[in-house]
């Protein structure tokens, strides 16, 4: 089975102690199982922010992820 692969504008955004990093532009994935839904990928996307930024672990959180295509 091919990978299903769709196109998001995601926007995540991490602050704790005035400091902060976020991600807003158009995100492609490939999934072995399906569409994921916006929550899976601005899930991925705050991960990967905290795998960069481990000082915003536990920070106030915005984001939104919307399936272009």
């Amino acid at each position: 089975m091919a990978a299903t692969k769709t196109t998001w504008q995601v926007f995540a955004h991490i602050e704790k102690d005035g400091r902060w990093a976020e991600y807003d532009d158009v995100a492609t994935l490939y999934s072995p199982d399906g569409v994921p839904t916006a929550q899976q990928v601005l899930d991925v996307q705050l991960t990967e922010i905290i795998r960069q930024h481990p000082h915003l672990r536990n920070g106030d959180i915005t984001g939104s992820a919307t399936r272009i295509n």
